[in-house]
């Protein structure tokens, strides 16, 4: 077992149990499963790491860095029995190790969350709608700097589909810490985005 409790030993052959690897069980090798792991839940961990770290550049290579463990663990004979949790607390370990080691947090832009978001209402909004937007982005640029460190990670995770007790895994906390960060961090954005 690893030191973050995720790993099993296994034999020579790696089977990822997980929802999407439950049926291929035994046909897939360890690369094409990292591969298709990385497909998969890249998107997801990048914009948690973008969140995180406020820095998008640092966001890919530490998620490029957490998929290579992964794989790395495989090679080492390691089962992973959840995936999806365990590449989320490695790379969240990996962008707190490295924020640590900076000591500062850089604020997001607002085209970095344009790529976060993948989401434009219009592609080409009029000069009152471009206002409106800007005006909407700063608010919850405000509201978001205004949370807690775990509030915010907490409310990143569950909008990745986490559930309250692999935040709690991910993050290394109890789950009633991540239940009343989210309760917290709901009420601080809505009290200032509405205010």
């Amino acid at each position: 077992m690893s030191s973050d409790g995720t790993s099993l030993r296994a034999g020579p052959h790696i089977a990822i149990d997980s929802e999407w690897f439950r049926l291929k069980q035994g046909t897939l090798t360890n690369d094409q499963k990292v591969a298709e792991l990385f497909e998969r839940l890249r998107p997801s961990v990048y914009r948690y790491l973008v969140v995180l770290t406020g820095n998008p550049p640092e966001a890919e290579e530490v998620t490029q860095e957490a998929f290579l463990r992964l794989c790395q663990c495989l090679q080492e004979g390691q089962a992973i029995a959840h995936p999806r949790t365990w590449v989320f607390r490695v790379a969240h370990n990996l962008a707190i190790d490295q924020r640590l080691s900076r000591k500062y947090l850089a604020p997001l832009q607002p085209s970095s969350w344009d790529e976060l978001c993948q989401f434009r209402p219009d592609p080409h909004p009029n000069p009152e709608q471009s206002i409106l937007l800007q005006e909407h982005f700063q608010r919850l640029q405000t509201a978001l700097r205004k949370l807690s460190g775990i509030q915010r990670e907490c409310l990143t995770l569950r909008a990745d589909g986490f559930k309250y007790e692999q935040i709690a895994e991910i993050l290394g906390v109890s789950v009633a810490n991540v239940a009343q960060s989210l309760r917290r961090g709901i009420r601080r954005l809505m009290e200032e985005t509405h205010a």
